[in-house]
C-alpha cells in the first residue's frame, strides 16, 4: 500500500524515464521516491477541489495508487506531470460526486446573472474588472479575497470555474468530466464568474 508521507527531506528527484521504468517494475526505491516527490504537488491540486485536508489526503492515496496501476497506459513521449494531474482532478471529481448530497451548499447564483428588461436592455451594468491580471497575482490581499470568493461557491460551480479558468480545460471536456451538457457547463462557468465578481466588486471599485 502506498503511504503519502508528510514533509520530509526530499530525495534526489527522479528523471521521467527512471520513474516510469521503476513504477512499471514495482521498484520499491523508485516508488518511495515517487511518493516523496509528487505527494505534495498532487495534494495541492486535490485540495483546490475538496477544500478539506482529510478528504484530500484520502483522494491522494487513491491517486498515487492509480498512477502506479495505470503507468502501463502512459505514453512515454508525453510529459508525465500533466497526466498525473489529470488523474488527481478526475479522482477529485468522482469523489465529490459521491459526496454531493452531504456537501451541497445553499448559495443561489441566479441573482448574479445579467438582468434584462422586456425590450432587451440591460437593467444593471456588469462590473468591469479594472485591475490588470498580473497585479492580481502580485497583490496578496486581492489574491486572498479572490481565493475566498471562489471557495465560497457551491462545489458544482467551483469545479466548473476551476476546470476552465485555473486548469484551462475546454468546455467540451469540462462537460464530459462533470456529466453535463456543454450549454449547462457554460452557464455554470458564467454564473460562477459573475458571483466571484460580485463578491470582489467593493474591493475592486475601491482600488480603481
Amino acid at each position: 500500500m502506498v503511504i503519502a508521507k508528510g514533509p520530509t527531506m526530499r530525495t534526489k528527484e527522479l528523471g521521467q524515464q527512471q520513474l516510469i521504468q521503476g513504477l512499471k517494475s514495482h521498484d520499491s526505491v523508485v516508488i518511495d521516491g515517487f511518493v516523496q516527490q509528487f505527494s505534495r504537488p498532487l495534494f495541492g491540486v486535490i485540495l483546490n477541489y475538496t477544500k478539506n485536508p482529510p478528504d484530500a489526503e484520502e483522494i491522494l492515496q487513491d491517486t498515487l495508487l492509480r498512477v502506479i496501476r495505470k503507468i502501463e497506459t502512459f505514453r512515454e513521449e508525453s510529459d508525465i506531470w500533466p497526466w498525473m494531474k489529470r488523474i488527481a482532478v478526475n479522482n477529485s471529481i468522482m469523489w465529490l460526486r459521491k459526496n454531493r448530497a452531504k456537501r451541497r451548499q445553499e448559495i443561489q447564483l441566479e441573482g448574479f446573472t445579467p438582468q434584462f428588461s422586456e425590450d432587451g436592455y440591460l437593467q444593471s451594468k456588469v462590473f468591469s474588472w479594472s485591475v490588470d491580471p498580473e497585479d492580481v497575482m502580485l497583490n496578496a490581499e486581492l489574491a486572498s479575497q479572490l481565493y475566498e470568493a471562489i471557495q465560497s461557491l457551491p462545489f458544482e460551480y467551483r469545479f466548473a470555474l476551476a476546470l476552465k479558468d485555473i486548469e484551462g480545460y475546454p468546455i467540451r471536456q469540462i462537460a464530459s468530466l462533470l456529466g453535463l451538457k456543454e450549454a449547462t457547463a457554460k452557464t455554470r462557468i458564467h454564473r460562477a464568474r459573475l458571483f466571484v465578481r460580485k463578491k470582489l466588486e467593493s474591493y475592486l471599485e475601491g482600488k480603481a
